[in-house]
């Protein structure tokens, strides 16, 4: 069942990758470490992402976010006079300071904003494999 899991995983994201551009839609985020040392936060800017359509993985000391933001009224506006917003596949790539904790890493989605928790690892060591993050990402209302 991992060997499918994976491969499905693999899968998918080698899709994605194959449509982005280099230089393409990549959000904007910032990284944190938490005031007590304890977590690294990340907080990746995705307005208009449906958080079903989020992905989040770990490859040793990489974290990747995989992605989709569906122009739904575009038809409904009119002619383009100026367009800003990117829109379509993404992936976001991290480089990890630190080791972290898998099985506590936690996600939330708010006001267009897409928060990752990650716990600090108390073991200096990472995994040699590939971890999708299993995880819920809510939707918290305004």
């Amino acid at each position: 069942m991992n060997d499918e899991f994976f491969a499905e995983f693999d899968a998918l994201f080698a899709g994605i990758a194959r449509k982005a551009k280099p230089g393409g839609f990549e959000p904007n985020a910032d990284m944190y470490l938490s005031a007590d040392g304890r977590s690294l936060l990340v907080n990746v800017e995705i307005a208009g992402a449906d958080p079903t359509e989020l992905r989040v993985m770990v490859e040793e000391r990489r974290l990747y976010i995989i992605g989709r933001r569906i122009d739904r009224e575009r038809a409904a506006r009119g002619s383009v006079l100026m367009k800003e917003i990117a829109y379509g596949d993404f992936i976001k790539r991290f480089h990890l300071p630190m080791a972290v904790a898998y099985d506590d890493a936690a996600a939330s989605y708010r006001d267009g904003i897409l928060t990752i928790r990650l716990p600090v690892s108390e073991e200096a060591a990472l995994p040699a494999r590939r971890t999708e993050i299993r995880m819920t990402v809510k939707r918290i209302p305004a």
